[in-house]
């Protein structure tokens, strides 16, 4: 059975918790986020390739040597979470964030991470004012 065409579907799903959620962001300054658990199954690596499929609109990380010219450091945010500078990489594929966007199933394969633009949410902390 299907919705009428005005009806949204909400991807997100229900709260997992935080021992298990993988937890990934993108901002409009173009930093990629992302929790203690996506760190740990990916190696805990020190920095990162960022690769881009323009037909699968999907964002593509492997575990890489620091040393690499092409290699993006991964920096600790917090205490449980780490950050990449994904800038030059955003501009080289006209990739354009307006807004936060959390990745709804981020898909790891072994140590590769892979994120699809078609599986996002608006990930803003706006809080609406209750009727009076």
């Amino acid at each position: 059975m299907e919705m009428d065409r005005d009806f949204e579907k909400f991807l997100a799903g229900p709260t997992v918790s935080a021992a298990k959620r993988l937890h990934v962001t993108i901002n409009r300054h173009n930093v990629l986020s992302f929790n203690n658990n996506v760190y740990r199954l990916m190696g805990k690596p020190e920095a990162v390739c960022l690769y881009y499929s323009r037909t699968r609109d999907t964002i593509g990380m492997l575990p890489v040597s620091p040393r690499f010219n092409e290699a993006f450091p991964v920096k600790q945010h917090g205490r449980t979470g780490w950050r990449i500078n994904a800038a030059p990489f955003c501009r080289h594929f006209g990739i354009r964030i307006d807004s936060t966007l959390k990745f709804v199933d981020p898909e790891i394969q072994g140590v590769k991470l892979l994120l699809k633009f078609s599986h996002v949410v608006g990930a803003a902390t706006v809080r609406r004012r209750s009727p009076k």
